[in-house]
């Protein structure tokens, strides 16, 4: 008889670890992990030129196609001198959002606005 209660309980005991374990696995599925990464830029509206200060890159447009290398072009050398506006964007890639930095910033280049540090919402 005490064996008969044993494997009873053990049965019950199974069925019931059998059912939460589907149920924790579906509470732990729905957990979203979201992380957004801000670049800096130094942006020259006046010719589209951005510069990426931690990876020394600039990303520019040439032939109608966005470019990025280390050295900008030797025609293009003497816009990026001064006057470009500090702002932070949330892609690795700013001309991703060219369209809003336009927007937000067609009339801040080149006026010395440059020390001030700006974010897209």
């Amino acid at each position: 008889m005490t064996i008969q209660r044993n494997l009873i309980a053990a049965a019950v005991l199974a069925i019931g670890f059998a059912g939460a374990v589907p149920a924790l696995a579906d509470s732990d599925s729905t957990v979203v992990v979201t992380k957004t990464t801000k670049h800096h830029y130094v942006y020259y509206g006046d010719h589209q030129i951005y510069f990426a200060p931690e990876t020394k890159t600039y990303y520019w447009r040439h032939d109608g196609t966005w470019t990025s290398g280390i050295e900008l072009p030797t025609e293009d050398r003497a816009y990026i001198t001064a006057g470009g506006v500090d702002l932070d964007l949330d892609t690795d890639r700013p001309y991703d959002r060219h369209e809003w930095v336009v927007k937000h910033y067609k009339d801040r280049h080149g006026d010395g606005d440059g020390d001030r540090k700006h974010d897209e919402r």
